[in-house]
């Protein structure tokens, strides 16, 4: 029962010792403005993925004209009113109406409707109306949609690399933030820890100046308890004065004020150690972000390749159409499958010789392939040597804890001892400021190892790109 008891007490402790800095966190990555610019740019990568994707869309035109024109015509017309070539007004009211659709495979369907009214004097209306359809598809370049898949590839890579990218961002700046509430958590404890020893300062000259008065020792022994309290008020100032700091830049980085009260100082009853994290480097999210990088980049050398390839496109197409001084007659006369029909088919072909703008991107997408392919592998080989060394870097930091602890330990009993080897004259002020400075000192250190040791555990979980979650879960 007592083991289940004290289970749950490490467990509450554990948690009210790690609520200040999760609360940090929480807080930095809901109001931080560098958080706010990395997510931001997702959502930009993301809008040019659409952005392309929008471009194969369905576009409806209308355009309406009139015209009033007394140059001399040769038309249908002509011969229908006069029999050849005239000059004589002629009014024109035209309306077209078109629906085009553009495919991701690089095919495009138009089809376009046309009505007319000429008005001719002396002569009744003529109306007209034409009707027609044109499918065309591109066999260059864009092959059956090849380049177009080629880039919507390399946009959607694009989105994830700018996802790793930037998580990878804002974990850097959240590893910013774990680094300074330790620098606080440090100098809390540093505050702690001098103010004790000035206390213990106090104490002292106290007990000299009465030993003084009394006789029983020197009066160099007062100047000299005078001058340690000194030394011991001085260095609470300087840790008061850098734990401030420390707090500053914790409440600037989450746009408001931190409170001391939150900050868990690391000689603190419910300080307790950070487990190391568990996971893997292929998780890193900067090496993920070069992963994603490379195969982006890989997509736009094959899109540059392509460029290289002339334009080519093939129409078929069809029309019919009909003039007739009867709305219902031109109308009727004019649908698909009527003798008064066009049907088309043509091949374009443009090429520019050289092809000088399209080998110059071929060679930038080739240097900009290379460069991130040669980064990608020395990121590697760097991520996996300092998770090398930071988990060394912790087993020496947890050997040096159990040393230092078991040292604090001995200079607590031998502060103690020349406390009542002084009070008994069988030492003198020396032996016991110095028990006094090596007391000090044993503590700083215990509280510095625990203070790298937080940080190592915290960038482990950063380079396993897991440091969000492994502080706010």
């Amino acid at each position: 029962m007592s083991k289940y008891c004290l289970g749950i007490l490490v467990f509450l402790l554990s948690l009210s010792a790690h609520a200040g800095l999760k609360k940090i966190a929480q807080d930095f990555l809901g109001n931080n403005s560098q958080v706010k610019v990395a997510e931001s740019q997702v959502s930009l990568a993301e809008l040019d993925l659409e952005s392309l994707e929008m471009t194969k869309n369905t576009n409806l035109t209308f355009d309406s004209a009139y015209s009033d024109s007394q140059t001399e015509s040769f038309s249908a017309f002509a011969v229908l009113l006069r029999g050849g070539g005239f000059r004589q007004p002629i009014k024109n009211f035209n309306n077209q109406l078109a629906l085009s659709k553009d495919f991701d495979w690089g095919g495009n369907v138009t089809v376009q409707h046309t009505y007319q009214r000429i008005k001719v004097p002396g002569t009744p209306m003529i109306y007209g109306y034409t009707q027609g359809i044109t499918y065309t598809q591109n066999l260059g370049e864009d092959f059956f949609g090849r380049t177009f898949y080629l880039q919507q590839e390399e946009l959607k890579l694009n989105v994830d690399f700018t996802k790793a990218d930037s998580e990878n961002t804002i974990q850097n700046a959240l590893l910013s933030l774990v680094r300074s509430y330790y620098d606080a958590a440090l100098n809390k404890s540093l505050v702690k820890l001098q103010n004790e020893a000035k206390d213990r300062a106090s104490r002292r000259l106290s007990l000299i100046k009465r030993r003084v008065r009394d006789g029983l020792r020197e009066k160099v022994d007062k100047i000299q308890a005078e001058i340690s309290l000194y030394q011991a008020q001085e260095a609470v100032k300087t840790a008061q004065q850098n734990f401030t700091s420390a707090i500053e830049a914790l409440s600037t980085a989450v746009h408001r004020v931190v409170p001391a009260n939150e900050i868990v100082g690391l000689n603190d009853k419910i300080f307790v150690r950070t487990a190391t994290p568990k996971g893997d480097v292929k998780g890193n999210q900067n090496l993920q972000a070069f992963e994603e990088l490379v195969k982006a980049r890989e997509k736009n050398l094959e899109r540059a390749d392509k460029s290289l390839i002339p334009d080519i496109s093939l129409s078929i197409g069809a029309l019919n159409n009909k003039f007739d001084r009867s709305t219902s007659e031109a109308f009727q006369e004019s649908l698909w499958g009527r003798p008064n029909r066009e049907l088309t088919a043509s091949l374009n072909v443009s090429w520019e010789l050289g092809s000088g703008p399209e080998k110059i991107e071929k060679t930038r997408s080739l240097v900009n392939y290379q460069t991130s392919k040669l980064q990608l592998d020395r990121l590697q080989k760097d991520v996996y040597q300092t998770e090398k060394s930071i988990r060394d870097q912790i087993s020496l930091l947890s050997e040096n804890l159990k040393s230092s602890s078991r040292r604090l330990s001995l200079a607590r009993s031998a502060l103690k001892e020349y406390n009542k080897l002084y009070e008994r004259g069988r030492a003198d002020l020396d032996r016991l400021i110095q028990a006094e400075e090596t007391l000090i000192n044993t503590e700083i250190n215990h509280v510095n190892y625990l203070s790298q040791r937080e940080r190592l555990v915290h960038t482990l979980a950063f380079l396993y790109g897991d440091l969000r979650g492994f502080l706010t879960e």
